[in-house]
């Protein structure tokens, strides 16, 4: 070859990331059916607010119906642009916990239609103005019945390889708050309550689309309620906030607010010395000792089985050399640990969304009694600072 200077162009230097779907959320309330649109019983997979308004339901559909469809959705599309949601509308018949039982075919229709891309699925009522809660444990008991049985359904889902999320919106809460339902008592990590409401647009109405909304901007390993990045002000929404009993947060006693938070409740509040509403916390219904006990915890797990499975899914029913005591051989351990842990790195790694992983699969594992590869994957996750603790005093010189 003639002497040259040759020139290779090189390739993944910008570490670019094909777009991810963990944003991709489902809406499942009740409603009223359009002429000639929206219609009870059918998935629609929106993209935008007007693809819905397309169907019929626009602010007078709200107006004319008593209803907040048009509302919860135009807050999802506004916190989350470019967002996917599947919509689910039924009846004003069919409960919560209806909705959220995996032998009914409403939430479970919606996540299997979806295929397994919903990551977060938001349950509300939308009921007719004559709707007459039954208060149990402080929430309309409705809701309450929902809690065990949305979490049977994500327990389900995640068996199913469809882990996903839930979030319900906490309907009928008390004026009292005396004697409310404990939710870190409830074992039921993959739900999560929202009883904060947009007090001047939607007072009493759990904000259940800005919920969701913020849930799908976020990165799985983001806490919902981080002040720099998700202020729910914005288009003339949220210049105040309450709960969903109807009273304004300026409405509330001392000592309210914290025994809320404590008790595991998604509602939002005011910084002083910085603008703006932001949820409280990311919590979900189990207790606080929980591996899961906050949002970010089960969407960065979830996200992480999913894409374990992927990577090893090639592999399945796959040879296994072993070595002549029948342990397996290196080459074979170290194959399935290195699809596993670059997935992770690759996908969640450079995302920043995980801290550290790693692999181990015992070779002394007894494959030839058994066909099963048992792989322990260890994730290091991204910390969050609910607290900061800063020490300000005089100093005779710095």
């Amino acid at each position: 070859m003639l002497p040259d200077v040759s020139i290779i162009k090189g390739r993944g230097g910008l570490g670019r990331q094909r777009p991810t779907e963990d944003g991709i959320s489902g809406l499942l309330t009740q409603g009223v059916a359009v002429v000639g649109g929206l219609q009870l019983g059918t998935v629609y997979e929106l993209r935008s607010l007007r693809q819905l308004e397309a169907l019929g339901v626009d602010a007078d559909y709200d107006t004319a119906n008593s209803a907040d469809l048009h509302y919860h959705v135009s807050e999802f599309f506004r916190l989350s642009q470019g967002g996917v949601l599947y919509l689910l509308v039924v009846a004003r018949t069919v409960t919560m916990a209806q909705m959220a039982d995996k032998a009914e075919p409403y939430a479970k229709r919606l996540l299997t239609e979806a295929n397994g891309k919903i990551k977060q699925l938001a349950l509300c009522l939308d009921s007719a103005a004559s709707y007459a809660a039954t208060v149990v444990d402080g929430l309309d008991g409705d809701v309450v019945a929902a809690l065990p049985k949305a979490q049977a359904l994500a327990a389900e889902e995640f068996a199913q390889h469809r882990p996903v999320l839930v979030l319900l919106a906490g309907h009928g809460l008390s004026v009292s708050l005396a004697g409310l339902l404990d939710l870190r008592e409830q074992n039921a990590e993959y739900v999560a309550l929202v009883i904060g409401t947009d007090h001047l647009s939607r007072p009493g109405v759990p904000a259940i689309g800005t919920a969701l909304g913020t849930v799908s901007l976020a990165q799985v390993h983001e806490n919902i309620g981080w002040l720099d990045k998700f202020t729910l002000a914005g288009n003339g929404r949220f210049l105040s906030a309450g709960l969903s009993n109807g009273k304004s947060l300026g409405e509330l006693v001392a000592g309210d607010l914290e025994g809320l938070h404590a008790k595991g409740y998604l509602f939002a509040m005011q910084h002083v010395g910085f603008d703006g509403f932001f949820w409280n916390d990311s919590h979900t219904c189990t207790d606080l000792a929980s591996d899961y006990a906050y949002i970010e915890n089960v969407r960065t797990s979830n996200k992480a089985a999913r894409v374990v499975r992927q990577a090893l899914l090639p592999s399945l029913k796959g040879p296994l050399p072993l070595n002549a005591d029948g342990t397996l051989r290196a080459s074979a351990v170290g194959e399935l640990e290195a699809k596993g842990k670059s997935a992770l790195d690759n996908s969640m790694g450079r995302a920043g969304e995980i801290s550290a992983s790693d692999v181990y699969i015992d070779p002394a594992q007894d494959v030839l009694a058994t066909s099963i590869v048992t792989a322990d994957f260890s994730i290091v996750p991204i910390g969050t600072a609910r607290e900061i603790r800063a020490t300000v005093g005089f100093a005779k010189s710095v």
